[in-house]
Protein backbone atom coordinates (compact mmCIF):
# COMPACT_ATOMS: atom_id res chain seq x y z
CA UNK A 1 0.00 0.00 0.00
CA UNK A 2 2.48 2.04 1.11
CA UNK A 3 6.24 1.65 -0.13
CA UNK A 4 9.32 3.84 -0.88
CA UNK A 5 9.17 4.94 -4.23
CA UNK A 6 6.05 6.02 -6.30
CA UNK A 7 3.91 4.70 -3.78
CA UNK A 8 4.98 8.29 -1.78
CA UNK A 9 3.64 10.07 -4.86
CA UNK A 10 0.36 8.45 -5.49
CA UNK A 11 -0.90 8.37 -1.80
CA UNK A 12 0.40 11.72 -1.32
CA UNK A 13 -1.89 12.70 -4.71
CA UNK A 14 -4.58 10.94 -3.96
CA UNK A 15 -5.83 10.88 -0.34
CA UNK A 16 -7.08 7.61 0.96
CA UNK A 17 -10.48 8.36 2.74
CA UNK A 18 -10.54 9.12 6.32
CA UNK A 19 -12.10 6.38 8.12
CA UNK A 20 -12.53 4.41 11.74
CA UNK A 21 -12.74 1.03 12.19
CA UNK A 22 -14.71 -0.21 15.34
CA UNK A 23 -13.52 -3.64 14.98
CA UNK A 24 -9.75 -2.44 15.72
CA UNK A 25 -10.27 -0.90 18.72
CA UNK A 26 -8.58 -1.79 21.86
CA UNK A 27 -11.07 -3.51 23.39
CA UNK A 28 -12.62 -5.48 20.92
CA UNK A 29 -9.05 -6.83 19.86
CA UNK A 30 -8.56 -7.22 23.97
CA UNK A 31 -12.07 -9.14 23.78
CA UNK A 32 -10.89 -11.85 21.44
CA UNK A 33 -7.75 -12.60 23.03
CA UNK A 34 -9.17 -12.91 26.70
CA UNK A 35 -11.40 -15.15 25.69
CA UNK A 36 -8.59 -17.33 24.05
CA UNK A 37 -7.33 -17.62 27.81
CA UNK A 38 -4.65 -14.35 27.29
CA UNK A 39 -4.36 -11.57 30.04
CA UNK A 40 -4.47 -8.58 27.61
CA UNK A 41 -3.38 -5.29 28.85
CA UNK A 42 -5.98 -2.83 30.19
CA UNK A 43 -7.81 -0.55 27.83
CA UNK A 44 -7.54 2.58 29.35
CA UNK A 45 -3.78 2.05 29.94
CA UNK A 46 -2.52 0.30 26.96
CA UNK A 47 0.17 1.54 23.99
CA UNK A 48 -1.20 0.94 20.18
CA UNK A 49 0.90 0.94 17.33
CA UNK A 50 -0.95 1.38 13.87
CA UNK A 51 1.09 0.88 10.64
CA UNK A 52 -0.22 2.64 7.62
CA UNK A 53 -2.41 4.91 9.32
CA UNK A 54 -2.82 7.47 6.73
CA UNK A 55 -4.05 10.64 8.40
CA UNK A 56 -4.56 9.22 11.56
CA UNK A 57 -8.46 9.23 11.79
CA UNK A 58 -8.99 5.63 13.32
CA UNK A 59 -6.32 6.37 16.11
CA UNK A 60 -7.27 9.84 16.81
CA UNK A 61 -10.47 8.93 17.48
CA UNK A 62 -9.12 5.85 20.06
CA UNK A 63 -6.45 8.22 21.75
CA UNK A 64 -9.38 11.01 22.44
CA UNK A 65 -11.77 8.36 23.96
CA UNK A 66 -8.52 6.88 26.17
CA UNK A 67 -6.12 9.59 27.42
CA UNK A 68 -4.65 7.13 29.30
CA UNK A 69 -3.37 5.14 27.00
CA UNK A 70 -0.78 5.86 24.07
CA UNK A 71 -1.29 6.00 20.79
CA UNK A 72 2.14 5.75 17.78
CA UNK A 73 0.65 5.89 13.91
CA UNK A 74 2.75 5.34 11.03
CA UNK A 75 2.79 6.32 7.84
CA UNK A 76 5.18 6.77 4.72
CA UNK A 77 2.84 9.53 3.05
CA UNK A 78 3.84 12.96 4.48
CA UNK A 79 0.46 14.59 3.31
CA UNK A 80 -1.79 12.71 5.36
CA UNK A 81 0.72 12.48 8.33
CA UNK A 82 0.74 16.40 8.33
CA UNK A 83 -3.03 16.60 8.13
CA UNK A 84 -3.33 14.36 10.88
CA UNK A 85 -0.60 16.23 12.50
CA UNK A 86 -3.09 19.52 12.51
CA UNK A 87 -5.85 17.87 13.57
CA UNK A 88 -3.67 16.38 16.84
CA UNK A 89 -2.78 19.95 17.71
CA UNK A 90 -5.69 21.50 17.25
CA UNK A 91 -7.67 18.96 19.63
CA UNK A 92 -4.51 19.51 21.86
CA UNK A 93 -3.85 15.77 22.30
CA UNK A 94 -0.76 14.86 23.95
CA UNK A 95 -0.96 10.92 23.62
CA UNK A 96 -0.28 10.06 20.50
CA UNK A 97 2.50 10.55 17.58
CA UNK A 98 2.25 10.51 14.07
CA UNK A 99 4.96 10.46 12.42
CA UNK A 100 5.88 9.74 8.26
CA UNK A 101 8.29 7.16 7.88
CA UNK A 102 9.01 3.81 6.19
CA UNK A 103 7.70 0.99 8.52
CA UNK A 104 10.44 -1.08 7.61
CA UNK A 105 12.27 1.22 9.70
CA UNK A 106 10.16 0.81 12.89
CA UNK A 107 12.00 -0.74 15.63
CA UNK A 108 11.92 -1.39 19.45
CA UNK A 109 14.58 0.90 19.74
CA UNK A 110 12.56 3.63 18.26
CA UNK A 111 9.41 3.23 19.81
CA UNK A 112 9.22 0.53 22.31
CA UNK A 113 6.69 -2.19 22.45
CA UNK A 114 3.11 -2.03 21.80
CA UNK A 115 -0.29 -3.57 23.90
CA UNK A 116 -1.94 -3.70 20.38
CA UNK A 117 -0.82 -3.71 16.53
CA UNK A 118 -2.73 -2.38 13.95
CA UNK A 119 -2.27 -2.76 10.16
CA UNK A 120 -5.21 -2.50 8.44
CA UNK A 121 -5.90 -2.16 4.58
CA UNK A 122 -2.25 -2.39 4.02
CA UNK A 123 -0.86 -6.18 4.03
CA UNK A 124 -1.78 -7.24 0.72
CA UNK A 125 -1.08 -3.99 -0.83
CA UNK A 126 2.84 -4.26 -0.27
CA UNK A 127 5.56 -6.08 -2.19
CA UNK A 128 6.61 -9.33 -0.26
CA UNK A 129 9.31 -7.97 1.86
CA UNK A 130 7.39 -5.29 2.89
CA UNK A 131 4.45 -7.70 4.24
CA UNK A 132 7.43 -9.74 5.99
CA UNK A 133 8.52 -6.84 7.99
CA UNK A 134 4.97 -5.74 9.09
CA UNK A 135 5.02 -9.70 10.58
CA UNK A 136 8.62 -9.09 11.92
CA UNK A 137 6.95 -5.50 13.52
CA UNK A 138 4.43 -7.74 15.31
CA UNK A 139 6.75 -9.85 16.62
CA UNK A 140 9.56 -7.72 17.69
CA UNK A 141 6.90 -5.08 18.74
CA UNK A 142 4.72 -6.87 20.14
CA UNK A 143 4.40 -7.36 24.28
CA UNK A 144 4.03 -10.75 25.49
CA UNK A 145 0.31 -10.48 25.91
CA UNK A 146 0.08 -8.46 23.26
CA UNK A 147 -2.82 -8.54 20.07
CA UNK A 148 -1.97 -8.04 16.49
CA UNK A 149 -4.67 -7.24 14.11
CA UNK A 150 -3.89 -7.21 9.97
CA UNK A 151 -5.87 -7.71 7.51
CA UNK A 152 -5.53 -8.68 3.97
CA UNK A 153 -7.83 -9.64 1.05
CA UNK A 154 -8.99 -13.09 0.90
CA UNK A 155 -9.32 -16.20 -1.68
CA UNK A 156 -11.53 -17.57 -2.55
CA UNK A 157 -13.52 -14.74 -2.48
CA UNK A 158 -10.91 -12.48 -4.48
CA UNK A 159 -10.93 -14.47 -7.54
CA UNK A 160 -13.85 -12.86 -9.02
CA UNK A 161 -12.45 -9.32 -7.97
CA UNK A 162 -9.09 -10.58 -9.73
CA UNK A 163 -11.21 -11.28 -13.00
CA UNK A 164 -11.71 -7.55 -13.15
CA UNK A 165 -8.72 -6.50 -12.09
CA UNK A 166 -6.53 -6.93 -14.87
CA UNK A 167 -9.25 -6.15 -17.53
CA UNK A 168 -9.47 -2.49 -15.60
CA UNK A 169 -5.73 -2.07 -15.13
CA UNK A 170 -5.06 -2.57 -18.87
CA UNK A 171 -8.13 -0.96 -19.56
CA UNK A 172 -6.82 2.75 -17.77
CA UNK A 173 -3.33 2.38 -18.26
CA UNK A 174 -3.04 4.83 -20.52
CA UNK A 175 -4.63 7.30 -18.59
CA UNK A 176 -3.09 9.80 -15.75
CA UNK A 177 -5.67 11.39 -14.41
CA UNK A 178 -6.96 9.26 -11.03
CA UNK A 179 -10.52 10.48 -11.24
CA UNK A 180 -10.06 9.26 -15.03
CA UNK A 181 -8.87 6.19 -14.35
CA UNK A 182 -11.74 5.81 -11.85
CA UNK A 183 -14.66 6.30 -14.08
CA UNK A 184 -13.16 5.17 -17.17
CA UNK A 185 -12.41 1.51 -14.76
CA UNK A 186 -16.08 1.56 -13.90
CA UNK A 187 -17.15 2.60 -17.35
CA UNK A 188 -15.84 -0.46 -18.85
CA UNK A 189 -17.32 -3.21 -15.97
CA UNK A 190 -20.63 -1.31 -16.89
CA UNK A 191 -20.04 -1.85 -20.75
CA UNK A 192 -19.16 -5.61 -19.99
CA UNK A 193 -22.15 -6.44 -17.47
CA UNK A 194 -24.58 -4.63 -20.28
CA UNK A 195 -22.71 -6.87 -22.97
CA UNK A 196 -25.02 -9.58 -22.83
CA UNK A 197 -29.48 -9.53 -23.17
CA UNK A 198 -29.03 -12.61 -20.83
CA UNK A 199 -26.28 -12.71 -18.32
CA UNK A 200 -24.44 -16.26 -18.51
CA UNK A 201 -22.60 -16.52 -15.93
CA UNK A 202 -19.17 -14.53 -17.00
CA UNK A 203 -21.15 -11.28 -17.14
CA UNK A 204 -23.17 -11.65 -14.47
CA UNK A 205 -19.87 -12.08 -12.21
CA UNK A 206 -18.25 -8.82 -13.94
CA UNK A 207 -22.00 -6.99 -13.01
CA UNK A 208 -21.14 -8.26 -9.31
CA UNK A 209 -18.35 -6.37 -9.64
CA UNK A 210 -19.64 -3.27 -11.00
CA UNK A 211 -22.28 -3.24 -8.09
CA UNK A 212 -19.33 -3.44 -6.09
CA UNK A 213 -17.35 -0.35 -6.77
CA UNK A 214 -20.52 1.81 -6.88
CA UNK A 215 -20.46 1.26 -3.20
CA UNK A 216 -16.58 2.59 -2.84
CA UNK A 217 -15.88 6.05 -2.60
CA UNK A 218 -13.29 7.14 -6.03
CA UNK A 219 -10.42 7.37 -3.62
CA UNK A 220 -10.81 4.19 -2.06
CA UNK A 221 -11.93 2.43 -5.37
CA UNK A 222 -8.23 4.01 -6.93
CA UNK A 223 -6.22 2.49 -4.30
CA UNK A 224 -7.66 -0.57 -3.51
CA UNK A 225 -8.60 -2.07 -6.87
CA UNK A 226 -6.73 -0.11 -9.01
CA UNK A 227 -3.43 -0.29 -7.15
CA UNK A 228 0.38 -1.43 -8.54
CA UNK A 229 0.13 -4.39 -6.07
CA UNK A 230 -3.09 -6.25 -4.55
CA UNK A 231 -2.28 -9.77 -3.14
CA UNK A 232 -4.61 -11.97 -1.84
CA UNK A 233 -4.21 -14.62 0.43
CA UNK A 234 -5.93 -17.95 1.63
CA UNK A 235 -5.99 -18.36 5.32
CA UNK A 236 -3.60 -21.16 5.53
CA UNK A 237 -1.13 -18.92 3.25
CA UNK A 238 -0.94 -16.18 5.33
CA UNK A 239 -0.98 -18.22 9.26
CA UNK A 240 2.15 -20.39 7.21
CA UNK A 241 3.28 -16.37 7.15
CA UNK A 242 2.23 -15.64 10.49
CA UNK A 243 4.07 -18.45 11.88
CA UNK A 244 7.33 -18.21 10.13
CA UNK A 245 7.52 -15.17 12.32
CA UNK A 246 6.58 -17.13 15.88
CA UNK A 247 3.37 -15.61 15.36
CA UNK A 248 -0.06 -17.60 16.00
CA UNK A 249 -3.74 -17.37 15.23
CA UNK A 250 -6.11 -15.90 17.94
CA UNK A 251 -9.12 -15.13 16.20
CA UNK A 252 -10.84 -12.95 13.88
CA UNK A 253 -11.78 -9.16 14.65
CA UNK A 254 -15.61 -9.58 13.65
CA UNK A 255 -17.43 -12.99 14.54
CA UNK A 256 -17.18 -15.28 11.63
CA UNK A 257 -19.28 -18.25 12.53
CA UNK A 258 -21.09 -19.93 10.27
CA UNK A 259 -24.70 -19.96 10.79
CA UNK A 260 -27.09 -22.55 10.55
CA UNK A 261 -30.02 -21.25 9.01
CA UNK A 262 -27.94 -19.34 6.12
CA UNK A 263 -26.35 -22.82 4.46
CA UNK A 264 -27.46 -25.92 3.87
CA UNK A 265 -28.15 -28.52 6.54
CA UNK A 266 -25.66 -30.87 4.93
CA UNK A 267 -23.12 -28.44 4.88
CA UNK A 268 -23.30 -27.68 8.50
CA UNK A 269 -23.00 -31.35 9.28
CA UNK A 270 -19.72 -31.79 7.23
CA UNK A 271 -18.31 -28.41 9.21
CA UNK A 272 -19.12 -30.41 12.59
CA UNK A 273 -17.00 -33.10 11.34
CA UNK A 274 -14.24 -30.76 11.46
CA UNK A 275 -14.30 -29.83 15.07
CA UNK A 276 -11.48 -31.97 15.71
CA UNK A 277 -9.18 -31.19 13.19
CA UNK A 278 -6.66 -28.51 13.47
CA UNK A 279 -8.14 -24.46 13.96
CA UNK A 280 -6.16 -23.21 10.57
CA UNK A 281 -8.62 -26.55 8.35
CA UNK A 282 -11.90 -25.39 10.24
CA UNK A 283 -11.09 -21.83 9.58
CA UNK A 284 -9.89 -22.53 5.91
CA UNK A 285 -13.45 -24.68 4.61
CA UNK A 286 -15.29 -21.80 6.51
CA UNK A 287 -13.67 -19.48 3.75
CA UNK A 288 -14.58 -22.27 1.00
CA UNK A 289 -18.04 -22.40 2.15
CA UNK A 290 -18.63 -18.34 2.15
CA UNK A 291 -16.25 -17.54 -0.31
CA UNK A 292 -14.38 -14.92 1.93
CA UNK A 293 -12.59 -12.08 -0.19
CA UNK A 294 -11.57 -10.21 2.98
CA UNK A 295 -9.88 -11.03 6.39
CA UNK A 296 -9.05 -9.40 9.84
CA UNK A 297 -6.91 -11.89 11.55
CA UNK A 298 -5.73 -11.15 14.90
CA UNK A 299 -2.42 -13.27 15.90
CA UNK A 300 -0.43 -13.40 19.14
CA UNK A 301 3.21 -14.91 20.54
CA UNK A 302 3.17 -18.24 19.51
CA UNK A 303 4.91 -19.12 22.46
CA UNK A 304 1.54 -18.49 24.70
CA UNK A 305 -0.72 -21.05 25.49
CA UNK A 306 -4.19 -19.60 24.41
CA UNK A 307 -7.52 -22.21 24.13
CA UNK A 308 -8.33 -24.20 21.48
CA UNK A 309 -11.85 -22.58 21.44
CA UNK A 310 -13.38 -19.90 22.93
CA UNK A 311 -13.92 -20.14 26.68
CA UNK A 312 -17.52 -19.61 27.81
CA UNK A 313 -16.52 -19.17 31.53
CA UNK A 314 -14.54 -16.05 31.13
CA UNK A 315 -18.08 -14.90 29.35
CA UNK A 316 -19.20 -13.71 33.27
CA UNK A 317 -16.51 -11.13 33.05
CA UNK A 318 -17.67 -9.30 30.44
CA UNK A 319 -19.72 -6.88 29.71
CA UNK A 320 -23.12 -7.08 26.55
CA UNK A 321 -24.22 -4.65 24.31
CA UNK A 322 -26.93 -5.27 21.25
CA UNK A 323 -29.32 -3.04 19.12
CA UNK A 324 -31.65 -5.87 18.41
CA UNK A 325 -35.14 -5.24 18.70
CA UNK A 326 -37.91 -7.68 20.05
CA UNK A 327 -40.27 -8.28 16.94
CA UNK A 328 -44.06 -5.99 17.78
CA UNK A 329 -45.97 -8.47 19.26
CA UNK A 330 -43.61 -10.34 20.98
CA UNK A 331 -42.55 -7.86 23.78
CA UNK A 332 -44.70 -10.09 26.04
CA UNK A 333 -42.58 -12.53 27.46
CA UNK A 334 -45.40 -15.15 27.12
CA UNK A 335 -45.59 -15.34 23.39
CA UNK A 336 -42.97 -17.74 22.22
CA UNK A 337 -41.12 -18.08 20.41
CA UNK A 338 -39.89 -14.52 20.25
CA UNK A 339 -37.89 -12.93 17.56
CA UNK A 340 -35.15 -10.63 17.76
CA UNK A 341 -34.21 -8.60 15.15
CA UNK A 342 -31.35 -5.80 14.50
CA UNK A 343 -31.14 -3.16 12.29
CA UNK A 344 -28.97 -4.72 9.52
CA UNK A 345 -31.67 -7.53 9.79
CA UNK A 346 -30.14 -10.57 11.28
CA UNK A 347 -32.28 -12.39 13.60
CA UNK A 348 -32.70 -14.38 16.85
CA UNK A 349 -35.47 -16.73 17.87
CA UNK A 350 -35.49 -17.45 21.50
CA UNK A 351 -38.28 -19.53 23.33
CA UNK A 352 -36.00 -19.49 26.56
CA UNK A 353 -37.54 -16.50 29.14
CA UNK A 354 -34.03 -15.78 30.59
CA UNK A 355 -32.26 -15.24 26.85
CA UNK A 356 -35.93 -13.39 26.26
CA UNK A 357 -35.16 -11.38 29.21
CA UNK A 358 -31.97 -10.97 28.68
CA UNK A 359 -31.91 -9.69 25.02
CA UNK A 360 -34.84 -7.25 25.82
CA UNK A 361 -32.81 -5.25 28.85
CA UNK A 362 -29.80 -5.35 26.25
CA UNK A 363 -32.50 -3.80 24.09
CA UNK A 364 -33.41 -1.07 26.84
CA UNK A 365 -30.08 -0.09 27.38
CA UNK A 366 -28.25 0.06 23.85
CA UNK A 367 -26.27 2.29 23.33
CA UNK A 368 -24.86 0.98 27.19
CA UNK A 369 -23.00 -2.03 27.47
CA UNK A 370 -23.86 -4.04 31.02
CA UNK A 371 -21.97 -5.90 32.68
CA UNK A 372 -22.80 -9.80 32.80
CA UNK A 373 -23.82 -9.33 36.34
CA UNK A 374 -26.46 -6.05 35.82
CA UNK A 375 -28.17 -8.20 33.06
CA UNK A 376 -28.44 -11.26 34.53
CA UNK A 377 -29.83 -9.64 37.51
CA UNK A 378 -32.43 -7.65 34.93
CA UNK A 379 -33.23 -11.73 33.16
CA UNK A 380 -33.91 -12.90 36.51
CA UNK A 381 -36.20 -10.02 37.60
CA UNK A 382 -37.80 -9.58 34.40
CA UNK A 383 -38.39 -13.61 33.74
CA UNK A 384 -39.56 -14.69 37.29
CA UNK A 385 -42.13 -16.94 37.45
CA UNK A 386 -43.85 -19.56 39.89
CA UNK A 387 -43.44 -22.45 37.54
CA UNK A 388 -39.81 -22.18 36.79
CA UNK A 389 -37.60 -23.00 39.04
CA UNK A 390 -33.33 -22.57 38.22
CA UNK A 391 -30.53 -22.41 40.50
CA UNK A 392 -28.35 -19.93 40.43
CA UNK A 393 -25.36 -21.83 39.19
CA UNK A 394 -27.98 -22.49 35.52
CA UNK A 395 -28.78 -19.40 35.27
CA UNK A 396 -25.22 -18.10 35.13
CA UNK A 397 -24.36 -20.96 32.38
CA UNK A 398 -27.76 -20.21 30.61
CA UNK A 399 -27.22 -16.91 29.78
CA UNK A 400 -23.39 -17.46 29.29
CA UNK A 401 -23.51 -20.19 26.73
CA UNK A 402 -26.13 -18.07 25.19
CA UNK A 403 -23.96 -15.34 25.21
CA UNK A 404 -21.06 -16.71 23.62
CA UNK A 405 -23.43 -18.52 20.98
CA UNK A 406 -24.85 -15.10 19.75
CA UNK A 407 -20.95 -13.61 19.92
CA UNK A 408 -19.61 -16.19 17.72
CA UNK A 409 -22.38 -15.60 15.41
CA UNK A 410 -21.50 -11.49 15.30
CA UNK A 411 -25.11 -10.90 16.66
CA UNK A 412 -24.06 -9.37 19.73
CA UNK A 413 -21.09 -7.68 21.26
CA UNK A 414 -18.91 -8.47 24.63
CA UNK A 415 -16.55 -6.27 25.56
CA UNK A 416 -13.61 -6.30 28.47
CA UNK A 417 -15.06 -2.84 29.37
CA UNK A 418 -18.05 -0.23 28.52
CA UNK A 419 -17.61 2.28 26.28
CA UNK A 420 -18.10 6.22 27.71
CA UNK A 421 -21.77 6.70 26.30
CA UNK A 422 -25.55 7.24 27.58
CA UNK A 423 -28.94 6.51 26.42
CA UNK A 424 -30.53 9.26 28.08
CA UNK A 425 -31.52 12.90 26.53
CA UNK A 426 -31.12 14.97 29.24
CA UNK A 427 -31.74 18.40 30.29
CA UNK A 428 -28.79 19.85 28.33
CA UNK A 429 -27.82 17.07 26.53
CA UNK A 430 -23.78 16.73 25.09
CA UNK A 431 -21.51 15.37 22.39
CA UNK A 432 -17.87 15.14 22.56
CA UNK A 433 -15.39 17.51 21.82
CA UNK A 434 -14.00 15.37 18.95
CA UNK A 435 -17.88 15.06 17.95
CA UNK A 436 -18.57 18.78 17.11
CA UNK A 437 -14.45 18.98 16.03
CA UNK A 438 -14.91 17.09 13.27
CA UNK A 439 -18.67 17.90 12.24
CA UNK A 440 -17.05 21.88 11.69
CA UNK A 441 -14.73 20.39 9.26
CA UNK A 442 -16.98 17.80 7.29
CA UNK A 443 -19.68 15.56 7.41
CA UNK A 444 -18.67 12.81 9.59
CA UNK A 445 -17.91 12.09 13.05
CA UNK A 446 -16.95 9.54 15.47
CA UNK A 447 -19.43 8.12 17.92
CA UNK A 448 -18.94 6.57 21.64
CA UNK A 449 -18.51 3.10 20.20
CA UNK A 450 -15.89 3.98 17.50
CA UNK A 451 -17.81 3.83 14.73
CA UNK A 452 -18.68 6.59 11.70
CA UNK A 453 -21.83 8.64 11.43
CA UNK A 454 -22.80 10.48 8.52
CA UNK A 455 -24.42 13.71 8.60
CA UNK A 456 -25.20 15.27 4.84
CA UNK A 457 -27.87 17.30 5.97
CA UNK A 458 -26.58 20.83 7.28
CA UNK A 459 -29.34 21.14 9.93
CA UNK A 460 -28.20 17.95 11.90
CA UNK A 461 -25.05 18.98 11.45
CA UNK A 462 -25.66 22.14 13.36
CA UNK A 463 -27.45 20.24 15.94
CA UNK A 464 -24.90 18.38 16.86
CA UNK A 465 -22.59 21.28 16.70
CA UNK A 466 -24.70 22.75 19.49
CA UNK A 467 -24.64 20.18 21.85
CA UNK A 468 -21.86 21.24 24.30
CA UNK A 469 -24.11 20.70 27.56
CA UNK A 470 -24.97 24.66 27.65
CA UNK A 471 -28.27 24.92 25.92
CA UNK A 472 -31.83 22.61 26.94
CA UNK A 473 -33.84 21.55 23.80
CA UNK A 474 -35.71 25.00 24.08
CA UNK A 475 -32.41 27.09 23.17
CA UNK A 476 -31.85 24.19 20.61
CA UNK A 477 -34.89 25.08 18.64
CA UNK A 478 -34.20 29.12 19.05
CA UNK A 479 -30.34 28.38 17.61
CA UNK A 480 -31.37 25.94 15.12
CA UNK A 481 -34.47 28.65 14.26
CA UNK A 482 -31.35 31.61 13.87
CA UNK A 483 -29.21 29.22 12.02
CA UNK A 484 -32.06 29.01 9.03
CA UNK A 485 -33.44 32.57 9.21
CA UNK A 486 -29.30 33.55 7.89
CA UNK A 487 -29.88 31.85 5.06
CA UNK A 488 -27.11 28.46 6.67
CA UNK A 489 -29.89 26.34 5.71
CA UNK A 490 -33.60 25.28 4.68
CA UNK A 491 -36.74 23.39 5.77
CA UNK A 492 -38.31 20.75 4.43
CA UNK A 493 -41.39 19.19 5.08
CA UNK A 494 -42.45 15.53 3.04
CA UNK A 495 -40.31 17.31 0.21
CA UNK A 496 -41.58 20.54 0.54
CA UNK A 497 -39.94 23.83 1.38
CA UNK A 498 -41.60 24.88 4.70
CA UNK A 499 -41.20 28.90 4.43
CA UNK A 500 -43.78 30.60 7.39
CA UNK A 501 -41.90 31.25 10.39
CA UNK A 502 -44.63 29.54 12.64
CA UNK A 503 -44.25 26.10 10.48
CA UNK A 504 -40.60 26.53 10.36
CA UNK A 505 -40.21 26.43 14.38
CA UNK A 506 -42.66 23.70 14.77
CA UNK A 507 -41.10 21.20 12.42
CA UNK A 508 -37.77 22.50 13.81
CA UNK A 509 -38.84 21.72 17.50
CA UNK A 510 -40.05 18.44 16.80
CA UNK A 511 -37.22 17.55 14.85
CA UNK A 512 -34.46 18.15 18.29
CA UNK A 513 -36.92 16.48 20.09
CA UNK A 514 -36.73 13.21 17.85
CA UNK A 515 -32.79 14.35 16.61
CA UNK A 516 -31.72 13.58 20.21
CA UNK A 517 -33.71 10.53 20.97
CA UNK A 518 -32.12 9.15 17.75
CA UNK A 519 -28.43 10.47 18.33
CA UNK A 520 -29.13 8.32 21.94
CA UNK A 521 -29.48 5.22 20.35
CA UNK A 522 -26.82 5.90 18.00
CA UNK A 523 -24.36 6.36 20.96
CA UNK A 524 -23.41 10.23 20.09
CA UNK A 525 -24.68 11.24 23.33
CA UNK A 526 -22.62 11.52 26.28
CA UNK A 527 -23.31 12.01 30.17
Amino acid sequence: MKTAGDALTVYDKVLYPAAVFPQTHPSRLATVAFLRGMEPAQINRCRVLELGCGVGANIIGMAFQLPSSEFVGLDLARRPIASGQTTVTELGLRNITLRSMDLCDASAELFGRFDFIIAHGLYSWVPQPVRERILAVCREMLNPQGVAYISYNAYPGNHLRDLVRGMMRFHTAGFEDPIEKVGQARGLLKFLAESTPKPDYYVAAIGAQFERTLKYADEAFFHDDLSEINQPFYFNEFISAAGRHGLQFVGEARANDLQPGKFAPKVMERMKELERAPEVVREQYKDFVRGSAFRETLLCHGELKISPNPLVERVPKLYALCDAAPEEGARNRSVEPALFRRPGGAELETSHPLIYAAFKSLFLHWPIALSFEALLDAARIESASGDVIRSEIDEVSILAEALMLVYRAGFLQLQVVPHEVTNVVSQCPSTSRLTRFLLERGDFAINQLHASIKFPDPLSRRLVQLLDGTRDQEMLTRDLLEYVKAGHGEVFENGILVENPAEVAAVLERRVREGLKSLAREAMLVS
